[in-house]
């Protein structure tokens, strides 16, 4: 089933057209190492994106620029990505903002907004429109020696327990395994006891009991295969995040010619939009259908009025995230209040405003 959508969709990236510029055919071949904590593109969907970035380049290039990858973390963890790339170790690397918010604050900002958009399209284009009309966000990668290529979006989170979860009085009590600063927040305001813990680390932790359900997006959650340890799945339409971010050494990508940095530039938005439109909606639909394939799975819905009792329960953490940046210099309120607008503006419903200045 993999090999037909991903057919359909390298034949879907192919066609995009690129903005028009004139290749230095006298440049020489150079290939750039990829440091990437996730498997190979067959089981992993920052791979498939990362993949399709990369034969786009080769592509227009005409086989000038050609990728050396390194999977499953074989040159670092995860939160050591950015190191890697900024020391240029690698040429490129992909990672998360929310493993250093020192050093990149405004990264994945997206994540603190409980309720946010569930359609991938949506928060790429929103995060695309905001990288344009503020400047922070390059610059803090110049800071540190990067040049962001792309930014794709994930996939959307749900709940995955051992035991049945169709409510939010069901959570009361039970240990949930959690990533990132504020996701711990809005599960403790149902009751339930957050516990931070990597995605690779959840199948290990609800096999031995340590937690007794994970949130994650559905493409972590598949491949490292928690399903077989949690197959009652709770849907809250909770949010999509901007996920995954591919960076570049800032004088390894000065060292290629004009036209060739426009190439991955162009590129980068390219794979968002692909990414948002198409590849990540066939990469869901395979999840549930493989899912669905497990007689033990059970999968429910949030209901619209646990939803809204939820939304009203939850801190307003982008407040929060917002005062704390603006007292670091950065336009928090601005970005908080224009990420509703964008988001808005492109079809999304919210349930009601954050960032609520007291």
């Amino acid at each position: 089933m993999k090999g037909r959508v991903w057919k359909g969709l390298l034949a879907v990236s192919f066609l995009l057209v690129f903005c028009s510029v004139a290749f230095a055919a006298e440049m020489k071949p150079v290939s750039l190492r990829v440091a990437s904590a996730y498997p190979p593109p067959a089981s992993a969907l920052a791979s498939k994106h990362l993949e399709m970035w990369e034969q786009m380049v080769t592509e227009k290039t005409k086989g000038a620029v050609t990728f050396k990858n390194f999977w499953g973390a074989s040159l670092g963890k995860l939160p050591e990505h950015l190191s890697l790339v900024q020391s240029g170790a690698v040429d490129i690397a992909l990672s998360y903002g929310w493993y250093t918010p020192t050093k990149l604050p405004l990264e994945n900002f997206d994540y603190v907004f409980p309720f946010g958009p569930t359609d991938p399209y949506i928060v790429a284009k929103t995060m695309r429109t905001l990288n344009e009309e503020f400047p922070q966000f390059k610059k803090d990668l110049e800071k540190q020696n990067c040049v962001k290529m792309f930014q794709t979006p994930g996939t959307t989170f749900v709940f995955l327990s051992k035991t049945p979860i169709t409510k939010l009085s069901d959570f009361k009590g039970s240990k949930c395994a959690v990533i990132g600063r504020y996701f711990g927040r809005w599960i403790g305001v149902i009751g339930a006891v957050p516990v931070a813990a990597p995605g690779s680390e959840r199948f290990t932790m609800l096999q031995t009991g340590v937690v007794d359900s994970s949130f994650n997006p559905i493409d972590l959650a598949y491949t490292f295969k928690d399903v077989e340890q949690a197959p009652y799945c709770l849907d809250p339409s909770l949010l999509v995040t901007s996920w995954i971010s591919c960076w570049m050494n800032m004088k390894s990508f000065q060292k290629l010619p004009a036209d060739v940095q426009k190439i991955l530039l162009n590129a980068g938005i390219d794979i968002e939009t692909v990414a948002g439109k198409d590849v990540n909606h066939k990469w869901s639909d395979m999840i549930w259908a493989e899912w669905k394939k497990n007689p033990k799975f059970k999968y429910a819905k949030l209901s619209d009025a646990d939803r809204k009792a939820w939304a009203e329960k939850c801190e307003d953490v982008p407040a929060e995230w917002a005062a704390e940046v603006s007292a670091q210099g950065y336009p928090g309120w601005e970005l908080v209040k224009r990420f509703q607008e964008v988001s808005g503006q492109l079809g999304h419903k919210w349930v009601r405003t954050w960032g609520v200045k007291k």
